[in-house]
């Protein structure tokens, strides 16, 4: 065992605390959560929503990984004026990015809470 040196203020020096410990199990924690992130940027990649504006006039599928895959226009507004179409396609483009947050948000809380982590953390 190392030799307890006395320093000013009441300091031991020479022992390992009971912090260095607690210290350890934190960076446990926090590579345990760099790994379950980087998982969940990976399964980001194949969580597909589906947001609709317009009452479903518009279609838009899109990952989480932020990638649209496909924007379906209904056959009834085709021959709308082309300010109202792209009006809804911004609408459902937007929509699907709220629900992508939203979904993220979810995914991260997952993470972060069955670590006692705060949900805010990300």
């Amino acid at each position: 065992m190392a030799k307890k040196i006395k320093g000013f203020g009441g300091r031991s020096y020479g022992q390992r605390s009971k912090k260095s410990g607690n210290l350890n199990e934190l960076l446990k924690q926090a590579q345990k959560a760099q790994e379950q992130m980087e998982n969940l940027e990976e399964t980001f990649k194949e969580i597909e929503i589906t947001a609709t504006a317009g009452g479903g006039a518009v279609t838009v599928v899109a990952t989480c990984d932020y990638k649209i895959k496909s924007i379906e226009i209904d056959d009834e507004i085709k021959d709308e004026e082309f300010e109202i179409v792209q009006d809804l396609i911004v609408a459902g483009v937007n929509e699907a990015l709220e629900e992508i947050k939203k979904r993220r948000d979810e995914e991260y809380a997952k993470v972060t809470g069955s670590m006692g982590l705060p949900e805010d953390i990300m």
